[in-house]
Formats: structure tokens, C-alpha cells, sequence
């Protein structure tokens, strides 16, 4: 599960949706490695950071743009 998290989260980088399921999948492996003390935390880690990263980066994008599409229509009112 943790591999998967890593995986999804690095797949978020083409397809930004892939981000959140290699998040929730990440929390999901944490748990399920503390439970059972298994071994692969740092690779469930890893997919909960690059997920996190990935997710405000593409927020951050769109708030960008938003602003940008919103600035053109508040010029081209007055044009």
C-alpha cells in the first residue's frame, strides 16, 4: 500500500486527481504499517508529502489562474 501511495502520489505530477488517492492511500499504509509493524513508513511518507506538495501546487495554479481569467474580464469591461 505504501508503494502505491509513492506511486500515485508521482503520477499526480501528469494527472493531478492521482495526487489525493496517493494521500488518502498514504494514511491508509501508515496506519496499516503501525498496526502490523511492518516496514515501508518512509515510502508511505514520501507519498503523503509529494501528494500534499502536489495538491497545493495544483490549488495554488488554479487560484493563479483565477486570478489572471478575472484581471482580463475586469479590463475587457472597461475597454
Amino acid at each position: 500500500m505504501a508503494l502505491v501511495a509513492f506511486a500515485l502520489s508521482v503520477l499526480g505530477t501528469l494527472v493531478p486527481p492521482a495526487a489525493l488517492g496517493g494521500v488518502v492511500c498514504g494514511h491508509l499504509a501508515r496506519h496499516q504499517i503501525r498496526a502490523s509493524r511492518e516496514s515501508g513508513d518512509s515510502w508511505a511518507l514520501a507519498g503523503l508529502i509529494l501528494g500534499y506538495l502536489l495538491i497545493l501546487l495544483s490549488l495554488a495554479g488554479l487560484l493563479l489562474f483565477g486570478g489572471f481569467v478575472a484581471t482580463m474580464f475586469g479590463i475587457m469591461a472597461f475597454m
